[in-house]
């Protein structure tokens, strides 16, 4: 039988941040109550450090996160008012530790801001944030605030109802909308949205909506990956694909185009380029695939509610950094219809030894000193055993070595055999 070594070898790698592709996203804010939505995750910061009691910033006083709980109670007039110590918020207050319990700005999430000033006050402070897919979930027995990936064409957001055309439940009869303009809490803030054929839906706001449906829409176009983190590589994956559906009732041209991260916040891992994406197609003709580099846009037709699949590889042999280096870069995807922006996250890391490994060896060939036997034979003359010799001496010596039987000191002794005569 061959033998088999399993190898279990430990190296030690220093910890390092978690991977991240950045963007910045601008917030206009009021005096008082705003709603925000945070398309990416802002984790690697506390919100003391995001919004520092120093330049517009300061005027931010109070965060609430929205928590949605499934048994919340149902709105008839106005939405739910921010109160601490219930399931459905988290809050931070500037300069009361003691009062607050939201520590970091988490993604897909919808906070409320509260800022110094009135209504006629207007400032923008900047959120980095770590590029998250898209996601929502709605809350059927409740109120649910949310934001949506929509698309600035020029100066405009698409029409709220436009947007929704492909989800119309959101706005069925009975359904309410509520967005926040500013101002102390009263009738006039939040103030509910009467008319979507009118009204904007801006991408960074958040929006009260109260309706009988569970769903997970976020946009007209459905995105569903093969990796829940993005198009996340790591140091040795090749392949992932993203499933597209368009859901509503016209043709759509959805735009595929590579974007760079910005620089990492301090602390974070510093990107060293664009992760170096592959656009994977099947040749029917070869049974083979294709993989071309996405250095441009592209795109892709996908009929009425149609879905098409994507596949992105990765090269890289592009990737010239050092071991464990970082990429990171950033897919959008938008449609013809100027409705969604849509970012995926990138990522890739450089292979590298270090870490856990467990390999498998096989050794042949191998000679054992323990199954090597020493043989001797002798002369027996009237009963004393005498002449012997070493025949075989075993692994390990380079010449047959050389008996020496000698006594105990003090001892006379001799080897003596005995036996009985054959019958």
């Amino acid at each position: 039988m061959k033998p088999y070594l399993i190898l279990l070898a430990v190296l030690l790698s220093a910890a390092v941040p978690a991977r991240a592709q950045w963007f910045q996203t601008n917030y206009t804010l009021k005096g008082g109550w705003n709603a925000i939505f945070l398309h990416g995750e802002a984790t690697h910061a506390t919100p003391d450090q995001h919004f520092p009691n120093s330049g517009a910033a300061a005027s931010v006083l109070e965060i609430w996160r929205w928590n949605p709980n499934p048994n919340q109670v149902q709105f008839t007039e106005a939405p739910l008012i921010p109160s601490a110590g219930t399931p459905e918020w988290s809050v931070w207050r500037r300069g009361l530790p003691a009062e607050s319990n939201l520590s970091r700005l988490t993604g897909q999430t919808a906070y409320l801001v509260k800022c110094s000033g009135t209504a006629a006050t207007t400032i923008t402070v900047p959120v980095v944030q770590r590029a998250l897919p898209p996601a929502a979930t709605w809350v059927r027995s409740g109120a649910n605030l949310f934001g949506f990936p929509s698309r600035l064409n020029g100066a405009n957001y698409p029409f709220i109802s436009t947007y929704f055309q492909a989800f119309p439940a959101a706005l069925a009869t009975g359904a309410k909308v509520y967005q926040y303009v500013g101002g102390d809490f009263s009738a006039g803030n939040p103030i509910e949205i009467f008319s979507a054929q009118v009204e904007r839906l801006d991408r960074n706001k958040a929006y009260w909506f109260e309706a009988e449906v569970v769903s997970n829409f976020f946009a007209p176009l459905d995105l569903s990956l093969s990796n829940a983190a993005g198009l996340d590589f790591g140091r040795t994956g090749s392949v992932i694909t993203a499933r597209l559906r368009n859901t509503t009732s016209a043709a759509m041209t959805v735009t595929v185009a590579p974007v760079a991260s910005i620089a990492a916040p301090a602390g974070q891992d510093a990107v060293r380029g664009m992760v170096p994406l592959t656009r994977r197609e099947f040749n029917a003709a070869t049974a083979t695939y294709t993989e071309t580099p996405i250095t441009a846009a592209y795109e892709v037709l996908i009929a009425p509610r149609t879905t098409v699949e994507l596949g992105f590889g990765i090269n890289r042999a592009a990737m010239t950094a050092g071991a464990s280096d970082f990429y990171a870069s950033l897919l959008r995807l938008t449609d013809s219809g100027n409705l969604f922006d849509i970012s995926l996250p990138a990522a890739a890391r450089v292979s590298s030894l270090a870490g856990l490994w467990i390999g498998e060896a096989l050794i042949t060939n191998v000679s054992s000193e323990v199954n090597a036997v020493a043989t001797a034979r002798a002369v027996l003359t009237n009963g004393q055993l005498t002449g012997i010799e070493i025949t075989s001496a075993g692994v390990g010596y380079g010449a047959v070595p050389v008996p020496v039987i000698a006594p105990p000191e003090g001892i006379t002794a001799a080897a003596i055999a005995s036996y009985s005569p054959a019958d």
